[in-house]
């Protein structure tokens, strides 16, 4: 029972959306009805510059380092990385905004950030080069996530339970994107500055 609360108590922190709160307090807009539609950075930055998508982007984060060090310590260490899972689903899937959110990977660069910053500035670079070089942000993305990804499973001290999470976290950014993908396989993706 005390797992479930804990894991709803991530979700709900996952729900507290950077992009609308920014969209709304400073530009009185809702994000979800401009630009792409997502409620995540590189949304926010192109609707509302760099300034508040940055901003968006540190909201997002912030939520995942406080999961990880405030709250998933009242987990069993052998599914402690379920609380990332949790807050990422709440990013993705805030129940107050039906449901559409953004797409986890601030909130996921924010909570493994927390515990593993070493792989997540590895898998930040390599994140970064990807993006630079081809201009997608999708891919530099979900470079950056499959890093991490791979780097926590392989080298992190983790139960076969954490694992898991690692799995459906990577999974789910993957579904998050799906839409993107779909772009880059037909050429279609918006590229940065195009």
């Amino acid at each position: 029972m005390k797992t479930v609360l804990v894991l709803l108590l991530c979700y709900l922190i996952g729900t507290i959306s950077g992009a609308y709160i920014v969209g709304m307090l400073f530009r009185h807009k809702d994000i979800r009805m401009e630009g792409s539609g997502n409620a995540g950075t590189t949304n926010a930055i192109r609707v509302m510059g760099k300034k508040l998508g940055y901003l968006t982007f540190a909201i997002d984060v912030l939520k995942g380092v406080a999961v990880m060090l405030l709250v998933a310590p009242m987990l069993d260490e052998s599914v402690r990385l379920f609380a990332t899972l949790f807050v990422v689903l709440g990013h993705d899937y805030p129940f107050y905004l039906g449901f559409r959110g953004g797409k986890g990977i601030a909130t996921t660069f924010g909570a493994w950030g927390a515990i593993a910053p070493l792989y997540v500035v590895v898998a930040a670079i390599g994140g970064y080069i990807v993006g630079k070089l081809s201009r997608y942000v999708s891919l530099g993305s979900l470079t950056f996530l499959s890093i991490v990804s791979v780097l926590m499973i392989f080298t992190w001290k983790s139960s076969p339970l954490n694992v898991l999470a690692i799995v459906l976290v990577w999974g789910l950014g993957f579904f998050r994107h799906r839409s993107n993908l779909k772009r880059l396989r037909e050429g279609t993706e918006n590229k940065v500055g195009g």
